[in-house]
């Protein structure tokens, strides 16, 4: 498990999406039985068939989930960040791991052992609400990923990731900041960094958005919309 691990404060879990509706006490259990991992950039969390007799939830740092193919191309699927949990089918279903788990950054994460989360399950309504919920949400992202490289252009692909990435940001300046290198975000999208750059440019170039390094800020939210409906270019506007 990481290269350092150390004991878990209840008041990190306040901001992990599994554990924001647990009360103090179920908190402080939950600190007790996992464990804080660190690891260093580049650092290899899981790699494909590895078994995991728990599941990690991302306190610091971000971390690409992703699969090579045959020739050694990588896909990344996912970009987690703080608050993001993973490593739960390959614990619930005691299978090896389809999947390569890297962090991006230096991390800090937590660890949690099957039998906490399993105890944590049969006791806590909270948590298995939030469970379930998590993994409705992450099954619907991979619905819509899958829709989205499938039926939508590149150009489509990237404003579909923009107005994702911008819905929890407030008007009237919404910026999304790039989590990763854009050649991982694009590797998401399954295009190249190239395309995704061309792509963003083009946008850029109709003042629909404006770059300034990683963050891309969106000036015409709705415009956007339209694009990604298929609307023609004259319909979007000014």
């Amino acid at each position: 498990m990481g290269a350092s691990a150390i004991g878990l404060d209840p008041e990190q879990l306040r901001d992990q999406t599994l554990f924001r509706n647990l009360a103090a006490a179920d908190l402080e259990v939950m600190a007790a039985g996992g464990c804080l991992v660190s690891e260093a950039r580049g650092a290899r969390i899981i790699g494909r068939g590895d078994r995991l007799d728990g599941m990690y939830t991302v306190f610091d740092g971000r971390l690409k989930l992703y699969m090579l193919s045959c020739n050694g191309d990588e896909r990344v699927l996912r970009v987690l960040r703080l608050g993001e949990s993973f490593g739960e089918a390959i614990m619930f279903n005691a299978i090896p791991s389809p999947v390569f788990v890297d962090a991006l950054t230096q991390v800090e994460l937590g660890y949690f052992p099957r039998q906490v989360i399993a105890d944590a399950l049969a006791r806590l309504p909270n948590f298995t609400t939030s469970m379930l919920q998590g993994m409705s949400a992450l099954m619907r992202e991979l619905i819509q990923d899958l829709e989205t490289c499938c039926l939508h252009s590149a150009m489509q692909r990237t404003v579909n990731y923009l107005l994702r990435e911008a819905e929890s940001s407030p008007p009237p300046h919404i910026a999304v900041e790039l989590p990763a290198p854009k050649s991982v975000v694009a590797s998401t999208l399954n295009i190249s960094a190239e395309t995704f750059s061309r792509e963003l440019h083009r946008l850029q170039g109709e003042s629909l958005i404006e770059i300034d390094r990683r963050t891309i800020y969106l000036r015409d939210r709705e415009a956007l919309a339209a694009l990604l409906d298929g609307g023609p270019p004259a319909a979007r506007s000014n």
